[in-house]
């Protein structure tokens, strides 16, 4: 600012004939004598430059007023928005942000009635925007706060706007953060809170993030966490320490994602030094357990989202190391080499929670379950390269291909389970839907642009080979854990699925399957018809993954009917080509709870006859109930409109709560029949509720569409033959050729 010929103006308009850098450059020119020369000389210079520092201030001062008012208003206007929307679905948000219901004890009867889920989802909406308005305060306060630090002086230097003060203050509580992390094992429980809350505090602030990891540096990173995590000579953390050092995992390795996407000379080389470390023993004064670097980096990485280059980079290290140098494995393989008895260390908190340290691969595996980019690169990647290292092997063959002879040993936990497959579920699932595996609010990318679209092709790609991967129960059974990302998968891509199933006998161009599901709207591609109905088959023995798919099923098949228009007939074929995935899903799930009875009573070997009518009870549900209001086709979820894409389901228990329960037909064993009382009970209890279940959009489409009885009782009979049809696709006397 010194330097620049500024003019004061009196209240009255007038300009003084003399501006501070003017002032300073005659104090500086004239002859002072004396005490003058000294002492007034000085005070002079100094003075001048106050001016300077004054205005310096005072601009920096209104930038950040400005940018604090510009966005609380917006911040308002959100709040504003939100509070409308909710309201309009009788939801309360009162001055706090406390959601409730706005509905009364004696008003059942109107509607919309709001759900709990309503409530929840209006109350998070506006936390965030407080949270989000609290935040702009803070940094507008301090910053305003920084400036009224001296009592007798202006700063030379000022903010140009809220986000230069929130960067300078990420640098500075960095800074004293990396002071505090030099203490080690010696942070007290206080210490520790105050970086959570401090890293925290700038959670969205990448200067924050760099600095900190810069300032530690890669090797003093891995130092920092293996004295915090297990400092040795006994003193393993436990009880609260441990609690605490759990929400401290969770920040820190946040922190570190956010600093890894940082574009800078230093983080670029922190990264490389991290990569190289890996295969590095971190050592601990006074303690002679050595955990490998990649050990300890590993609980690290299962939070935030790290840099998609660095992941690369650092998986395919990570997995040259662990093959071996003949890429044939080391002596003891994974479980040795991870869990050396030499150097035993607790790594991952809380105690209770994945032992990340015990498999950094699994580690690996759940950061890429944040980042769908590198998930998709790193399925289509390998590891070694032949030269003086392993020979080269795709990342599918070592850990997804459980037949390939130089696949991957997993290590295994106390219980004899391997922890290890549930984060490859969360990698692929990633990895296929374009979305992190546990993101809050997912959506489907969007397929606008070029690389849009060859990012969805990608997708595709990849999911065909999963689902012919995954072929059978026993298939997916043998990497257990991936059985809830692989449902949520086939909810993600229930529209490619149900267009590879709408072409029984090569009849799909002919029948304008393209037209009816959109596939160049909606860029979707055959999975193969044979792997679909096993790999579809498989999910649905199993209860969770079949509530999962037969509700992405209900809401799909819903909005396809919805997207024909006023074309009736179109709409028709496809709810009845609906009711056809519901009975391939529902005989599959008839067949497990069969089985479920059948090894219950074996003991008793109860044979009755060989042919047991089931079949008669498929479709008897009344056909009286109409679900529904007006002539709009209601999808299930509640969506304001129906549309031709795939549900982006929930992570928040094994499938949408909802009310299509399994439908069931009949199981039949190989010259065996168990017809005890419990099991066929139970199947005609199951074969009552979704046959009307899987009748929903099909009855709705006639009520609003206004078809008469005869015309209903056509379309049942049609609606039957299809799902009896869709069952026998998966029925296993059908496969076997009983």
């Amino acid at each position: 600012m010194a330097g620049d010929d500024r003019q004061a103006d009196d209240p009255g308009g007038r300009r003084w004939g003399i501006s501070a850098a003017a002032l300073e450059r005659k104090a500086l020119a004239a002859d002072w004598k004396g005490v003058n020369a000294t002492v007034n000389r000085a005070f002079t210079t100094r003075t001048a430059r106050q001016f300077d520092d004054m205005v310096t201030e005072a601009r920096s001062i209104q930038r950040i007023l400005r940018d604090a008012h510009t966005e609380l208003r917006r911040h308002q206007g959100e709040l504003r928005a939100v509070i409308d929307k909710w309201a309009a679905r009788n939801v309360r948000i009162d001055g706090t942000g406390t959601a409730t219901s706005a509905l009364g004890p004696y008003e059942r009867d109107r509607e919309p009635q709001p759900t709990q889920a309503d409530v929840d989802t209006a109350a998070a909406e506006a936390a965030r925007i407080l949270a989000e308005a609290n935040e702009t305060d803070r940094i507008a306060a301090r910053a305003l706060r920084g400036h009224a630090a001296s009592a007798y002086d202006f700063d030379e230097k000022g903010w140009t706007g809220l986000k230069d003060a929130d960067r300078q203050q990420g640098i500075a509580d960095a800074d004293a953060m990396v002071l505090l992390a030099a203490k080690r094992d010696a942070l007290t429980d206080a210490e520790l809170r105050r970086f959570h809350e401090i890293a925290g505090r700038h959670s969205d602030n990448p200067a924050f993030a760099e600095r900190f990891a810069t300032g530690l540096g890669a090797r003093g990173t891995l130092e920092f966490w293996r004295s915090l995590a297990d400092p040795g000579g006994g003193r393993t953390p436990d009880g609260d320490r441990a609690k605490l050092l759990a929400t401290v995992q969770d920040r820190l390795g946040t922190t570190l994602a956010d600093a890894s996407r940082v574009d800078t000379p230093a983080m670029r080389e922190w990264k490389q030094e991290m990569i190289a470390l890996g295969d590095d023993r971190v050592r601990h004064p006074g303690v002679m357990s050595a955990p490998y670097g990649f050990q300890v980096l590993s609980p690290l990485l299962t939070r935030g989202k790290w840099d998609s280059s660095f992941l690369s980079a650092y998986g395919e290290r990570l997995l040259e190391f662990e093959r071996g140098p003949s890429g044939n494995g080391r002596i003891g393989g994974p479980e040795q080499l991870w869990n050396n008895i030499n150097h035993p260390a607790r790594l991952s908190y809380p105690p209770d929670g994945g032992r990340f340290g015990d498999d950094p691969v699994a580690g690996l595996l759940e950061a890429l379950g944040h980042n769908p980019e590198a998930a998709l690169r790193f399925f289509d990647g390998s590891s070694g390269s032949g030269k003086g290292g392993p020979p080269e092997l795709s990342n599918w063959d070592y850990l997804v291909d459980d037949g390939h002879r130089n696949g991957r040993d997993w290590p295994t936990d106390g219980a004899g389970g391997t922890p290890g497959h549930e984060n490859l579920g969360h990698a692929l699932e990633a990895a296929t839907l374009g979305y992190p595996y546990d993101a809050a609010d997912p959506s489907i990318p969007p397929i606008r642009t070029a690389e849009e679209i060859a990012a969805r092709t990608d997708r595709l790609d990849l999911m065909q080979r999963v689902v012919g991967e995954y072929d059978s129960s026993d298939r997916i059974d043998q990497q257990g854990g991936v059985r809830e990302s692989l449902a949520r998968m086939a909810a993600g891509h229930i529209d490619s699925l149900n267009y590879t199933m709408a072409d029984w006998g090569g009849s799909g161009d002919l029948a304008d399957r393209d037209g009816m599901f959109g596939s160049s709207r909606h860029q979707l591609t055959s999975l193969g018809a044979v792997e679909s109905t096993l790999f579809l088959r498989a999910l649905a023995s199993d209860e969770d993954s079949y509530n999962t798919v037969s509700a992405a099923q209900q809401v799909y098949g819903t909005s396809v009917m919805a997207a024909q228009g006023d074309n009736r007939q179109n709409a028709l074929d496809a709810g009845l080509h609906s009711m056809s995935m519901h009975g391939l899903l529902d005989e599959s799930r008839s067949e497990a709870i069969g089985a479920e009875f059948a090894e219950e009573k074996e003991k008793r070997n109860q044979e009755l006859e060989k042919q047991a009518e089931w079949r008669k009870f498929a479709m008897s549900a009344t056909v009286g109930v109409v679900v529904g209001t007006g002539a709009a086709v209601i999808i299930p979820t509640g969506a304001a409109a129906a549309m031709m894409v795939p549900v982006a389901m929930e992570a928040t228990g094994s499938a949408v709560n909802t009310q299509f329960a399994t439908s069931t037909l009949e199981w039949l064993k190989e010259k065996e029949f168990d017809n005890s009382r419990e099991a066929y009970k139970e199947i005609q209890m199951q074969s009552h509720r979704s046959s009307h279940h899987a009748m929903v959009p099909l009855l709705n489409y006639a009520a609003a569409g206004e078809m008469t009885a005869s015309e209903v009782r056509d379309l049942t009979r049609e609606a039957q033959s299809q799902y009896l049809a869709g069952g026998g696709r998966t029925d296993s006397d059908n496969i076997l050729g009983r």
